[in-house]
């Protein structure tokens, strides 16, 4: 018999997004129950952050609409302007949250310390004091002050378990089809269900995300009937260490005098961008690059980032973490260069939500890289750890509301083959799916590709459903769910005939403002087929910014 848990709020992702969640809904008075697919607070792309999160300064100068505006206006004008008010309007008192919580950001003469970020038109960037955390996972000084928390307040958790399907019940979201971690299945039912699952980064080859964020939620909402959009804009960061070191970058470096250089030293950023590095989106950097590497004047498969224009009291405070890794490689990089290059870092798209974060399935709420329409074609930097904390609250706040109910679902299973250890191996496919997606649907894409890649996956997809037997159900599951939203991506990618923010098509090389200024939608049709729509931004929801706070 399938073992059977009843919780109150269910929430689904144990990173910053999942566990802010997690926190506001037990503080209401809901009993939480955490579920993570490895170990929460220790796990996702919360771990890997650089630390950098923009909120609105308390500079008479800066204002909610004006941090509106500049996330809207890095979206290409397609992001939704109510969502982007909201973080901006939110995101003081979010800084307050996460210090509640024993976050330490750093501070300059006893005031908190605010840097310039690449399209934000103030200085918003704070930056979490990391001492003594890895510089590979220094986001654990973010996610385990939180973790600690829930633990503390009495949120339970699940570890080291996939959620299969949501499980729907009288149109409502009520619970989730589980695999644990010893390969059991069990349902858990709830009054409501929030996903804080992160991307999908895994989805392709060259990512700097962790092994885990496979785009698992936007698969579980698509096939409980929930909305998805703008799933063709894939943000690349453009900073990804090559040598010596395979880390993370952060781009505030350039607001301190760092820069990029193709083999021949020049700083070809200037061709494109003559104020240079600090007024660059991580879009048009990407490409960029990407172009110098095309053209054979790149390193490594890279380009060289200059850091020694940087101060060294700045580097030996803002930065010690990356000089000191740095040097253990043997690179000065007060002296020396290091290869940089472009990989997948965040998706723009996801599930849709409004200011509540309830999603258009009732009962489902979501947070964090999940969700879509904030950030519209590009994201700001700083932005991501913002989204997933103002959210990550608004949705335990959401899902609170919902009046308790206790639900009996009926019992489930997931059609998949039988688990045998003999069986054939389908790592082939694992490995061929994140490379059709890079060579297909990466920086530079065009019809020809987008179909290419798109005839490929029907061959993975032929393999995948003609298996017999399987030696892993989670391995099969996560590939059910890479697959799905690989086409999602694919087929937005190709509809969207014009090139707008992380989305370049070089078939179609400049922006349509008369077409495709709008979001195309996802839904899972009547028949299981992908439905796509196409909705314009509409003006006056933009006017929403000119609203006195």
């Amino acid at each position: 018999m399938m073992k059977k848990i009843q919780t109150d709020i269910l929430v689904i992702g144990g990173g910053l997004a999942g566990l802010c969640a997690a926190i506001e809904a037990r503080r209401a008075g809901r009993e939480v129950l955490l579920l993570s697919k490895s170990r929460a607070g220790r796990s996702g792309s919360t771990i890997m952050a650089a630390g950098n999160i923009s909120a609105l300064s308390d500079s008479d100068e800066d204002s909610a609409e004006l941090f509106a505006a500049d996330i809207v206006r890095g979206g290409r004008g397609i992001g939704d302007p109510r969502l982007a008010l909201c973080l901006a309007r939110e995101s003081r008192a979010t800084i307050g949250f996460l210090a509640e919580c024993g976050i330490r950001f750093m501070h300059r003469e006893n005031r908190l310390l605010r840097q310039m970020n690449p399209g934000h038109s103030r200085p918003r960037t704070l930056t979490v004091e990391m001492t003594g955390y890895p510089v590979q996972t220094a986001g654990l000084a973010l996610s385990l002050p939180l973790l600690a928390i829930a633990q503390n307040i009495g949120v339970r958790f699940l570890e080291n378990a996939q959620a299969v399907d949501i499980e729907v019940a009288g149109g409502r979201a009520r619970g989730a089809l589980i695999l644990d971690g010893r390969g059991d299945f069990m349902q858990i039912s709830a009054s409501a269900v929030i996903l804080a699952s992160g991307g999908g980064g895994r989805l392709f080859s060259r990512t700097n995300n962790t092994n885990d964020v496979t785009g698992d939620g936007l698969a579980l909402a698509y096939r409980a009937g929930a909305e998805l959009r703008d799933l063709e804009f894939v943000q690349f960061h453009p900073l990804m260490g090559i040598a010596p070191a395979r880390i993370i970058f952060p781009t505030t470096l350039f607001s301190d005098g760092a820069v990029l250089r193709n083999r021949k030293g020049e700083r070809f950023l200037l061709r494109i961008c003559p104020e240079g590095e600090t007024t660059a989106t991580r879009d048009t950097m990407a490409r960029a690059i990407d172009d110098e590497v095309r053209a054979g004047q790149g390193i490594d498969g890279g380009v060289h980032l200059d850091l020694t224009g940087v101060a060294t009291q700045i580097a030996q405070s803002r930065y010690r973490g990356l000089w000191e890794l740095s040097a253990r490689y043997g690179c000065d990089l007060s002296r020396m260069p290091v290869s940089v290059g472009v990989s997948v870092h965040f998706l723009m798209g996801g599930v849709t939500i409004d200011e509540k974060a309830a999603t258009t399935l009732p009962g489902l709420f979501a947070a964090g890289e999940v969700t879509g329409g904030v950030h519209g074609a590009n994201r700001l930097g700083g932005n991501a750890l913002m989204e997933a904390a103002v959210f990550g609250c608004i949705a335990g706040r959401s899902a609170s509301q919902i009046p308790q109910e206790t639900v009996d679902l009926p019992p489930t299973r997931p059609n998949l083959p039988p688990c045998e250890s003999s069986a054939a191996d389908f790592a082939d496919m694992a490995t061929s799916l994140p490379r059709l997606l890079w060579d297909h649907a990466g920086v530079v894409r065009s019809e020809a590709g987008l179909r290419r890649g798109q005839q490929e996956l029907d061959r993975i997809e032929i393999q995948f459903t003609t298996l017999s037997r399987i030696q892993s159900a989670r391995r099969w599951l996560t590939l059910r769910n890479q697959l799905c939203i690989a086409r999602l991506l694919l087929l937005a990618a190709e509809m969207r005939r014009e090139s707008r923010g992380a989305h370049y098509r070089s078939d179609h090389p400049a922006q349509d403002d008369e077409k495709w200024k709008g979001s195309l939608r996802l839904r899972q049709g009547n028949d299981a087929r992908p439905s796509l729509t196409f909705t314009e931004a509409a003006a006056a929801a933009h006017a929403c910014l000119m609203a006195p706070e």
